[in-house]
Order: structure tokens, then sequence, then C-alpha cells
């Protein structure tokens, strides 16, 4: 028999032509398709060897192509004309909500150029959506629904004797005119008996910087916007710690990975498992790199000490809402001080940690979302933490969905949860249309108190502002106390001073992306904002910084980075005679504040009025597409001026020494020494070879993120 499983595409980052080819090949082969995979490795037991079509690989090829200026042949087309030589008894098609429309129209298309191939689709959407699907789809022969790598080889098996499915559990198909949904499968009981996903038919493998490992299944809360739990049938299942380092070294000894995604959505429920595969890694002396996702109440201190110590990397945690109402309302219940608490945490512990946050449930109000807001701009303290600010989906089958299954509402403000961020093409949206019992995530829930309009716009206004010019947007939250005002107040500067509504913008997103609008915003709190501000002073400093480094980066741009970092491949000895010369990936700047000193006040939310004055040097660096800054003491500011190329070591000692005294008891010569071979680690001079190293510096440096004392 002969099979191809095709991947269901997820990605849309690299439509844009701002991501390199370089970029591109990163996003395709950081998606590797785990469930297919481990589907095809219970295939290749039986002696079956699918055929893996991974469609964000194909949707590369196509955009790359340049077909999509080409109105006759979309992305369907393109698959299909790539499949159509292909000779196959099976297509199977993993599911997921977003490209749903899209994967039904390649099943359709393949079905047309083979007719005598069996249509199978399954995965998280087509399982929750499987009699509507049969029903509307003829070209669909057979759901697997839920967890299928013990029900597909068996479906497998009763296709090959005549599609006698009447005894296969866990799947629906289609009996002449009737639909037959056969019972429930048991859930796999013991994750450990699963094999390795077959990341040996994934095309991409080659380039993965990391792999996808799934560790568990299942979820015991039952939150009602969610489908986690009814696919899985709230099941709680983890992985022995055993079998999860096992799975890590085989991986790292065949393809060199050692950096993983631990696949399950609460892997910190059973604390005592979490502890156990901590310890198992620390005792293996293996350095594996890995992520993961919690609830905030299912984790605490101690265990993200641990999980820092043993490789934890990154945590994914689900806040959802800021609101106590709202949390109450859609069965989440986490205690939002307590959540806070371990944001700050991870942060402590140098764990990047995705701060998830949705808008638009049905009776939120507009106090709700300035409460979402709000804890949103507060994570934003939280140098690791990574605020996401999305609009509430409707999935299928979930409580919220049911209750509104009559009221949903087509107004083309799609979430971008789920991917659902996916383009569609126009058979898509008749498709949409047609079936919102099939597509309930295109559609909406009724927000009787808050406008999704507003609330679309809110969310890019959000995202694009806080990882654009982060510190700009903190001080703004800190200085107003509510950011949402401060969007208020954007929009009616924005209708007033250029006369229109980014309510009816024909390409929203592609406007908050671009450089208008940081030009205009940058504008308007120059104009308006600073006219009112409680700080002025300190946020006048956070403008002017923010300009200058968007400015910097904007020039780096136009470069390579083998341009930027040219003089970094020369080295200079700290010998007497040998000149020292600044790099030439830096931009300084000179404020009126400590720059520090407000950075630090905004992590602790301390009172912004009180931030030291004087003059200050700021010095950007351009590195690995990252804009860093470091503010110089007085000492290493003058030793850094000294650095222009035509002054020796000797020369720079010598001249510093005579004006300034010893630091401490540090002679003045022994100061500069040590001030050069700062500058040099910092990537502001050009390399010396001393081994030396420069402690107890007053230089602080941050990035466009994060600020680390040095």
């Amino acid at each position: 028999m002969q099979i191809c499983l095709v991947s269901p595409p997820t990605i849309t980052e690299f439509t844009g032509n701002h991501v390199t080819e370089s970029e591109a090949i990163r996003l395709i082969a950081e998606h590797a398709p785990l469930g297919i995979l481990s589907l095809a490795a219970v295939l290749e037991q039986v002696e079956i060897h699918p055929l893996v079509i991974d469609l964000n690989r194909l949707y590369y090829d196509y955009v790359r192509s340049g077909k999509t200026l080409d109105p006759e042949e979309d992305f369907c087309g393109h698959v299909v004309a790539t499949l159509q030589s292909q000779d196959f008894d099976v297509f199977g098609f993993s599911t997921i909500c977003s490209s749903y429309p899209l994967t039904l129209r390649l099943a359709r298309e393949v079905k047309r150029t083979h007719p005598e191939a069996a249509i199978i689709l399954g995965g998280p959407q087509a399982s929750v959506v499987d009699v509507q699907t049969l029903e509307a789809f003829s070209f669909v022969d057979l759901i697997v629904r839920g967890e299928a790598e013990e029900t597909f080889p068996l479906a497998l098996e009763a296709l090959s004797k005549g599609r006698a499915y009447e005894q296969v559990p866990g799947i629906t198909f289609r009996n002449g005119n009737n639909i037959v949904r056969r019972p429930n499968a048991p859930v796999i009981a013991n994750l450990d008996d699963l094999l390795l996903p077959a990341f040996h038919l994934y095309p991409n493998i080659e380039s993965s910087s990391y792999l996808p490992l799934e560790i568990g299944r299942g979820c015991p809360f039952a939150c009602s916007f969610c489908s986690t739990n009814d696919f899985f049938r709230r099941q709680f299942r983890l992985k022995s710690s055993d079998k999860v380092l096992a799975e890590m070294k085989l991986l790292q000894q065949r393809y060199g990975v050692t950096r993983f995604d631990l696949v399950h959505d609460m892997f910190t429920i059973n604390r005592k498992k979490v502890v156990a595969f901590c310890e198992t890694l620390k005792q293996s002396g293996e350095k594996f790199r890995w992520n993961c996702s919690a609830r905030t109440d299912c984790i605490d201190d101690e265990l993200i000490d641990l999980m820092a110590e043993t490789g934890c990397e990154g945590i994914f945690f689900g806040i959802d809402s800021g609101s106590d109402r709202v949390q109450e309302m859609i069965n989440k219940g986490l205690d939002l001080s307590e959540a806070r608490l371990r944001i700050k945490s991870t942060t402590k512990n140098g764990i990047k940690t995705a701060v998830s946050l949705i808008v638009g449930f049905p009776e939120e109000t507009m106090d709700d979302l300035r409460s979402t807001v709000k804890f949103l701009g507060d994570s934003m303290r939280f140098d690791k933490a990574e605020p996401q600010f999305h609009l509430l989906a409707p999935l299928a089958e979930t409580p919220i969905t049911t209750q509104y299954k009559d009221r949903l509402v087509f107004d083309d403000i799609f979430s971008d949860m789920c991917y659902q961020g996916w383009r569609q093409e126009i058979p898509d949206r008749e498709m949409i249309r047609s079936y919102p019992e099939i597509f309930p995530n295109f559609y909406a829930v009724p927000t009787r108190w808050l406008d999704r309009g507003y609330l679309q716009e809110l969310r890019e206004f959000i995202l694009k502002g806080t990882r654009r010019f982060r510190w700009l947007f903190l001080a703004l939250h800190q200085d107003c106390g509510d950011l949402l005002e401060v969007f208020n107040q954007w929009q009616a500067w924005y209708r007033e001073r250029l006369g229109s509504d980014l309510s009816f913008h024909d390409d929203m997103r592609s406007y908050y992306a671009g450089s208008d609008f940081r030009d205009h915003f940058f504008a308007f709190v120059e104009s308006f904002y600073l006219e009112i501000a409680r700080n002025p002073v300190a946020v006048s400093a956070i403008l002017e910084y923010e300009s200058e480094r968007s400015e910097f980066r904007d020039t780096c741009s136009q470069f390579s980075q083998q341009d930027v970092s040219a003089r970094a491949v020369r080295t200079l000895s700290l010998k007497t005679g040998a000149r020292v010369i600044r790099e030439n990936n830096l931009r300084v700047i000179q404020t009126k504040i400590d720059m520090e000193d407000l950075i630090r006040r905004l992590r602790n939310e301390e009172r912004l009025d009180q931030v030291k004055p004087g003059s200050f040097t700021l010095v950007l660096r351009f590195a690995n597409d990252k804009i860093e800054v470091v503010q110089l003491s007085r000492e290493t500011e003058r030793l850094f001026k000294l650095c222009e190329g035509s002054q020796t070591v000797r020369d720079i000692v010598g001249r510093f020494s005579l004006s300034e005294s010893a630091v401490g008891n540090i002679p003045a010569n022994r100061v500069a020494l040590f001030g050069l071979q700062f500058l040099h680690e910092q990537g502001l001079i050009a390399e010396l070879q001393d081994e030396s190293r420069f402690a107890n510096s007053t230089v602080a440096v941050f990035s466009d993120d994060t600020t680390l004392n040095a």
C-alpha cells in the first residue's frame, strides 16, 4: 500500500519581503509536523513506508517562485500539480482549524486527480467536526478521530480488506448514504510505548536547530474556550523521564540537536514527575536546552529554579485574561497576583516566557479589557517576558462555541489563535461562509460591550509597539497608568492630525509593522503626550533613545552582518605600541538623565520623577541582528573617546593617568588597562589579546529587551 501523509500548513511569516531566505528556511525547519511523523513511525513498523509532504516547505517554494502573483494558480493548484504525478493508494491529511478550508480543497483536487485513492483526514479539526465534514464533502472517505497511532493502522488494514470499517474504533466513515461514527477508541495509556517520530522522513531535518518532542497528552482542566481537553478526553498522561531522556540522546546522536520543544499543554501539573525529569537530566550530565508549557498555578519558584538549572530556556504561560472576573467566567481560575510572581521568577532565572493573553470574550467589558492590557503592560517589566495578545477564536465544539453557535458573526476580523493568520483564498472564503458549523473559528462570538474592530487595531498597536519600542511603551504604561487610555489618545490624535481612521485602513497589519506607524507614533508622543505626561523628562528621554535606536537599526539594515562585524575578526595586542580603534557598527548618543537608573525604575515600578539627572553617554552597537546599548561610566567614556585610531595603548594609558586618580585601591594606569579590556569585550573597540577580565565595572549594558549589569 502506497501512502502519502500531508502536514497542515502553519507558517505565514515568510510571505513578506522583509524575511530573508535563510530566515524562511529556519521558520520551516522549526515546525516539524510531529503528528504525521508519529504516524509515519507506526506505519514503518508494519512495513509501510509513507511519503511525508511538508506543506510549509511547499509554500516556501511557491512564494519563492513568484507564483503568488499569478491569479491563475493559487497555492492549492501548486500543491496539486506537485502531487499529480505521484501514485498513491491513500492520501492522509492532518488538519488544524486555521488551514482546514485549504486542506479540504487540496483533498478535493487530489481526489479528482486520483479517483481510486482513499482520502483520510485526522488531527484536531477533523476529529471534532467529523460528521459535518463527511456530510458536506463527498470526496472525504474516512476520518480518524483523536489519538491515531493505534486506530490508523487498523483503518488501513480494514481499507485493504474492502473497506470493512465496522469493527474499527475511533473512526467516522461513509457507508453508502449513511455516516457511521464508531465509538471512541481508548486513549493510549502508556505513552512510553509510542515509537520515536520518523524524523528521518522530515525533508527539513538537516536545517532544524531544535526538534519538538512529545512528552505527554491530555489536560484535566476545562477552560471554556479550549479544545485540548476534548481531543484527548481530559486524560492527563506523561512519558517517563527515562523515555524522554533516551529520545533526546538519540536525536542528538542522529542529528546533532541539543534543543527541544517539549510538547504538552500542561507539563507541570504533576510536580513530582517534573522534578524526576529534571533530576534525571541532571544525573545524566547532558546539556540539553528545552522549552515547555505550564499553568502559573501549577508551578512554583523552587520548581522554576530546578527547571532552569537543568536546561529550561523557555516557558509558555497561557494567562488568557488579566481580569479576575473573566478568569472565573471562562473557567480558568488563575490567581493573577500569583501569575505575576511566576513571570518574575522565570525572568530571574533567565527563562524566556511567553505571556499569552486573549481578548474578545462574549461578556468582556471595557474594564475587563483594561485589566488585561494592564497585565500585559506590567509583564513588560520583566526582561524575559514576551507578551502575546490574541483575539478569541470560537474553536469547534468548545463550550463557548456551543453556547453561541446560532449567533456567530462573520466580520472579516480573524483571530490569530492557532495560526489563524493563514491567508484565505476566495474559494476558502466561500467554503467558510457556506459551512459555519465546520469552520466556526473564522467567525466570532458576539462581544456585547466591545467593538471587534477596536480590538483588532488594539492588538496590532500593542504587539507591534511592544516589540519595536518596548521601553517607550512601558514608560507610557507607567506614566499614565493605563496603556489602553494611551491607545485611545493615539487613535484620536491620528484621526485629527492625519485625517483618517485606522479602523478602515486597507492593510492595518502592514501599517503597524511599517515605518509610518513608528514615525507617526513618535510624533504623537512628542507633540501630544509630552504635554500631558506626569513625568515628561523621563518619557522624553526614552522617546529620544527609541528614536535613535530605530534610526540606527534602519542604517544597519542596509549592511550585512559581515559588513558591520568586519573588525571583529582582527585582533589587537595590549602591547604598549598597539593602536586602538573603535568598532564601525556603533552610534554614540548623549542623554540628560541616567538611562540605567531609568530602566531600573521601569522594571521595579519606582518613581520616574527621581531619575538621576546629568550628562551620560550611550553607545549603540549592532550585532547578530540586534542592538545592544552600553552606558559608559565617566572613566570608560573618557577611554572610549581616546580610541580614535591614532592613539597607542601607551598613549591612552598615559593620557588617562594624567587626568584621573586611582579608583579605590586600583592605580589609574591599571584602571585604564581594565577599561580597555572591558570596552573590547563589549564589542566597542578592536579585539585585544589580553585574557584578563574587567571586574566590578560600573558600566551597564542593555539591549532591545533586556538590561544586564556587568
